[in-house]
């Protein structure tokens, strides 16, 4: 599993919330915070950071696990064809 980027941004409990959403919600807050850190940081601010997350993680989870027609492609190549925003809402 991939190592949760600044955790320091997150505080010590929400980066353990984090952690507990497994590879993928490490995953994608990485991906997020990586690519779009003033979404990340509105998100925090606003207090919606976790449900949106955790939204995101069932979300891609879900398409992940039903798509078994597609298994040549990488889960980014998958949510790709399915269009899942990679980004976070602003």
């Amino acid at each position: 599993m991939e190592n949760l980027q600044n955790r320091e941004i997150y505080g010590p409990h929400l980066a353990i919330d984090i952690e507990k959403l497994g590879s993928i919600g490490t995953d994608i807050a990485n991906r997020w915070l990586l690519g779009w850190p003033n979404a990340v940081k509105n998100l925090l601010d606003i207090g919606t950071y976790l449900d949106i997350l955790t939204a995101q993680v069932d979300h891609e989870k879900t398409v992940l696990s039903n798509e078994s027609g597609l298994r040549h492609l990488s889960p980014r190549e998958i949510l790709s064809v399915y269009e899942i925003r990679e980004a976070p809402p602003c």
